[in-house]
């Protein structure tokens, strides 16, 4: 299944490498990912295309208790087709 995430994350020492591994360990791959700094420079917004078999609610959970996420928005891919048309 593929979905789409969205999230903002504070611009720390190895915050994307830890949010890299908690997709990968929670058995996810990162078809693209695309970062941009945000309001401030402190701030990153993140694009993670997933594909996995598991659910992308707990790979959600898990991100949003990382000390540098900020927020969460997962969207499955269908959705993002369907409102494309």
């Amino acid at each position: 299944m593929e979905s789409v995430m969205f999230l903002t994350v504070r611009n720390n020492e190895g915050a994307l490498e830890r949010l890299l591994r908690v997709t990968r360990h929670r058995g996810f791959a990162v078809q693209s990912l695309q970062v941009q700094n945000s309001r401030s420079q402190d701030i990153y917004d993140v694009t993670l295309r997933l594909t996995g078999e598991r659910a992308t609610e707990n790979l959600s959970r898990q991100l949003g208790k990382l000390v540098d996420v900020m927020s969460v928005n997962a969207v499955a891919e269908p959705m993002l087709l369907r409102s494309a048309v």
